[in-house]
């Protein structure tokens, strides 16, 4: 089940609300997308149900099917509703069909790199999963990233297996990131889930049944036109706007973490796009037509026949498209959320 919602703000100008970031080729030749659809394409795995947005349908239809991963269904979300409403959706749809599936929730704008090594991690989960627990998949870090949220594993777990869940932080500072990896027993949150459809929503009765109510009454009104059902959207508003981290995860004694070394990146921001690219010499990373004279560890990029000519740069990113560039130090990319908001206010048309 792939979550196809988000607007990939950190991520403009190239990313917009009408191609948002899990539509685009960040990180190779295939979008996001793309890239989460071909990684569940083993005999193993149904074909993909996915939840995504209206404007976006016909997008996510035609990527699948080029990529040879053709969606079951593909749920339209009314209004946004965070992970916590779009994977109840889900599992909803799967239970009116009569029966209890293992859902894997897969954020839809993430890489794995190493592919092998995610597909026996869920290997370690499914007992685990089908006995009822939540299973979450913790990247192992590389280094203490205060980008990402974080799982603390309970410290008597059984090391190459699956550990309980202590609890959940937060993007953490610089000093507190380095204690947590010190520690041996963080890693990073990477938002992936293995359950049954039974305990998501037994889990959601418990925590927010409002919410759960909501998103049923949105199913049984729901209009189809097959492949896309689209749910009430007077039922469906009535959901809560909240993270399945902050309405489950958080309060569950049911959560499961499996440690990976997967080569995980949300590719949440333009710094994140420079580590993941192939470098230069000079250590640059590059996309479209680009000249650079005396520039170093940067991000150059030009969209749409757009030439980015760089002279003595260090350390910086120019994403250059049709009608806006952005020019930013890699490490203030961070603060890029802020100011696409204020373009919003100011520029709507260009977001």
């Amino acid at each position: 089940m792939i979550l196809c919602g988000g607007a990939g703000t950190r991520l403009w100008p190239v990313s917009r609300r009408q191609s948002p970031k899990q539509l685009l080729p960040l990180a190779g030749e295939q979008s996001l997308l793309q890239q989460t659809a071909t990684r569940l394409s083993g005999e193993q795995f149904a074909p993909p149900l996915v939840v995504g947005g209206e404007e976006q349908r016909l997008s996510i239809q035609q990527q699948l099917e080029e990529a040879g991963a053709e969606a079951e269904t593909i749920l339209l979300e009314p209004v946004a509703r965070n992970t916590s409403a779009a994977a109840t959706l889900a599992a909803a749809w799967v239970q009116r069909g009569g029966t209890d599936e293992l859902l894997l929730l897969m954020p839809s704008d993430h890489v794995i790199g190493d592919g092998q090594a995610f597909l026996e991690a869920l290997e370690k989960g499914l007992p685990h999963a089908e006995a009822g627990a939540i299973v979450t998949f913790g990247a192992q870090p590389t280094g203490p990233n205060t980008q990402y949220g974080y799982i603390e594993a309970k410290a008597n777990g059984s090391p190459g297996a699956a550990f309980p869940i202590a609890r959940f932080h937060e993007k953490p500072s610089a000093d507190k990131a380095a204690r947590y990896i010190e520690s041996g027993l963080f890693y990073w949150n990477s938002g992936i889930f293995l359950l049954k459809a039974s305990t998501l929503l037994e889990e959601m009765r418990r925590f927010l049944p409002n919410s759960l109510d909501a998103i049923l009454r949105s199913i049984d009104k729901a209009a189809s036109d097959d492949p896309f059902v689209r749910p009430s959207v007077d039922a469906f508003a009535q959901a809560e706007n909240i993270s399945i981290d902050h309405a489950i995860m958080e309060k569950t004694s049911r959560g499961m973490v499996v440690p990976v070394q997967m080569q995980w990146s949300d590719v949440g921001s333009w710094d994140a796009v420079w580590e993941l690219g192939a470098k230069d010499a000079a250590n640059n990373a590059t996309k479209g037509e680009v000249m650079a004279v005396g520039t170093r560890n940067s991000l150059l990029w030009g969209d749409g026949g757009v030439l980015v000519a760089a002279l003595g740069l260090e350390k910086m990113a120019v994403i250059a498209v049709r009608d806006a560039v952005l020019v930013a130090p890699l490490d203030r990319l961070g603060e890029l959320k802020e100011l696409v908001e204020r373009l919003r206010e100011e520029k709507s048309d260009r977001t």
